[in-house]
């Protein structure tokens, strides 16, 4: 764990070589587990301000053993930020696979795809690079292609895959307009081409576009046309995680073990978490991600603090009780039933007429008074949450929107009976369901109060994450970010200081210090 930029995945990367290299790792499964880093990182990484390379996704790589020889190994994915795919804020791009699409393809492909000038895409907002770059994206475009071979992704399923992608990128361009007869709306003239080079490659996306989004009498053009804007940037969302999920299902496929059912294999969990984000503007996706992360704080301080504390009384041992900032309250502003953030969200979710502006008015009114929570001032639409790791601003913009997340029914039908295989696959319900943030709020609530009760059915799910995380034997590894700026061999003391501060690592270290960290058992003490 640790902020964005702090070196989690490389970490990650290097922790899992070394494993390797302790199993003598010369097979071909474990070079495989170390191959699908850049098929991961291509789909479902991208440029933040903080991170060249962020982690857009959180991930649970399991490695199963057995006599010290890597047998198999499961990877888990959740939270992609699939917003990102429609939108990206100044100073950041969409994932990585873009750009290397551009770069890598040939002259040919790209007309095969439908390819046109990269400045030319709003969902890539305009921006490619320098020469420089888009050589090193060629290269980085050559290793995705190489680990989809390794993976054993067949060259069609490829081709339909960059197909989808160039389809996405197409409906972006796509626009509305009034019809001049009825006052009802059509994709306007001038992006007609761009529904013509989305639906040749992904066929469905032309009927629902035009004609089968959403209701619009009674209300403006102007709402009709925001409405349909909408319901586009969901359809290239939602087929961008069925993608995604599709790519971990195959990785899933190849690293699965091989061996006798009733053989029991040991297994160590490596989890890479995005980080905690407090950017210029804090959407929703940033909820989200500190919310994981105020969880994660919240299993350390149990592990750390109240686990190893309890021990010494239990002993009966002499002990002065060292106090840690408790992020508790925080997460009961969060996840508490009935008036917590997210119930309250799911609530106005629920209602029609509710707004942005409704949610902000009731968690204003709900909250009055917390310590944790403060209202944004003036007229800006928003609030704060006063978190583990410092206050973050959120705006509220878009809130219930994405929290619904919905695609409608008519548009998941085309989808199914799409000419394009890939896109029937991925919409028949063979790719596990996407994970709901209602679902974090579920397990976090669970845990709190000492339960564990299956609510969702999917084996991804950040409960199955946790449960595994409770009964397992934790090692904490915390990423410290050097420096704000990016740059490699600077130390900024006041941001390193900052980042021990708040993830309680001062006290950490004291209750190291002066508490019992060896400890043998009855036999070994006895027969050292």
């Amino acid at each position: 764990s640790g902020e964005s930029g702090a070196g989690k995945t490389e970490s990650t990367k290097l922790l899992l070589q070394h494993i390797m290299n302790l199993c003598k790792g010369n097979s071909q499964l474990e070079q495989q587990i170390l191959q699908v880093n850049p098929l991961l990182e291509a789909f479902g990484n991208a440029q933040t301000v903080m991170n060249d390379n962020s982690s857009r996704f959180g991930k649970y790589i399991q490695l199963r053993f057995q006599r010290n020889t890597v047998q198999g190994a499961k990877l888990s994915e959740y939270l992609l930020e699939k917003s990102r795919v429609v939108r990206q804020d100044t100073g950041e791009r969409n994932f990585h696979i873009f750009y290397y699409m551009f770069a890598g393809l040939s002259a040919e492909q790209k007309d095969m795809y439908g390819l046109l000038d990269p400045s030319l895409y709003r969902y890539i907002s305009g921006r490619f690079g320098t020469q420089e770059v888009a050589e090193h994206w060629k290269h980085k475009y050559q290793e995705v292609c190489n680990a989809l071979d390794m993976v054993g992704f067949q060259e069609q399923e490829q081709v339909d895959m960059q197909a989808i992608l160039a389809g996405v990128l197409s409906l972006g361009n796509v626009t509305f307009e009034p019809e001049e007869s009825n006052g009802s709306l059509k994709v306007s003239e001038a992006s007609k081409g761009w529904l013509k080079a989305a639906a040749v490659k992904v066929d469905v996306l032309s009927q629902p576009v035009s004609c089968a989004l959403l209701p619009c009498k009674a209300q403006s053009v102007s709402c009709c046309c925001s409405l349909c804007a909408d319901a586009r940037d969901s359809i290239a969302k939602v087929a961008y995680g069925r993608v995604f999920g599709w790519i971990v299902c195959k990785i899933n496929e190849l690293l699965a073990e091989n061996v006798d059912p009733d053989v029991e294999l040991r297994e160590i969990g490596i989890l890479d978490i995005f980080g905690f984000e407090n950017f210029a503007v804090n959407r929703f996706e940033q909820l989200c991600i500190n919310l994981a992360n105020e969880q994660l704080q919240h299993f350390f301080n149990h592990h750390i603090f109240q686990l190893e504390q309890a021990a010494y009384k239990e002993e009966g041992l002499p002990w002065e009780t060292i106090t840690f900032n408790n992020n508790e309250p925080i997460l009961n502003l969060l996840l508490a039933k009935p008036l917590g953030l997210l119930s309250l969200l799911d609530e106005q979710s629920a209602f029609p007429q509710a707004t942005d502006k409704t949610f902000v008015d009731k968690l204003n009114s709900s909250f009055k008074g917390n310590l944790h929570f403060q209202p944004a001032r003036g007229r800006v639409l928003g609030f704060s949450i006063i978190h583990y790791a410092g206050k973050v601003q959120y705006a509220a913009r878009g809130f219930l929107e994405k929290n619904r997340d919905t695609v409608p029914a008519s548009i998941r039908g085309l989808f199914i009976n799409s000419v394009t295989p890939l896109l029937s696959v991925l919409f028949t319900g063979k790719v596990r369901k996407r994970f709901l943030l209602q679902d974090i709020a579920h397990v976090a609530v669970l845990w709190l109060d000492g339960l564990l009760i299956f609510l969702c059915p999917c084996q991804h799910s950040l409960m199955v994450l946790m449960e595994r995380m409770y009964s397992a034997n934790p090692h904490f590894v915390r990423c410290i970010k050097p420096n704000s700026q990016k740059e490699p061999g600077v130390l900024d003391n006041q941001v390193v200081l900052l980042q021990l501060r708040y993830n309680g690592l001062l006290e950490t270290i004291r209750i190291r210090r002066d508490g019992f960290s060896w400890r043998p058992s009855f036999e070994e003490f006895a027969e050292r």
